[in-house]
């Protein structure tokens, strides 16, 4: 069974998620669909939004799967972030050269 809050495996039966401290009153086991699919975690990196969206939706009922898409949503957003500051060094870079010849 997963926590309900944090998504962490729990042991059967448990009240209290022994990482969070949330109640586990009232949730089911186990879920078929929640497979916890890489699937998911591509379509958060190339539809960030996407990704964002399911896991807020499904972060109590299919914790896996909105771990995953949670997980590609957050990586591509860090990326991007990244390569912005790249691009803003560079080009910085490249006014300060221009400027000193």
């Amino acid at each position: 069974m997963f926590c309900r809050s944090c998504g962490k495996e729990i042991p059967e039966g448990t009240k209290f998620c022994p990482y969070c401290g949330a109640s586990q009153n009232g949730v089911s086991s186990t879920n078929a669909n929640d497979t916890g699919s890489f699937g998911w975690a591509v379509l958060g990196f190339f539809i960030p939004l996407a990704g964002l969206i399911l896991y807020l939706v499904w972060k109590d009922t299919q914790p896996k799967n909105a771990n995953q898409a949670g997980k590609g949503a957050l990586t591509m957003v860090i990326l991007n972030a990244v390569l912005i500051v790249v691009y803003f060094v560079c080009i910085a870079g490249l006014v300060g050269c221009t400027a000193t010849a």
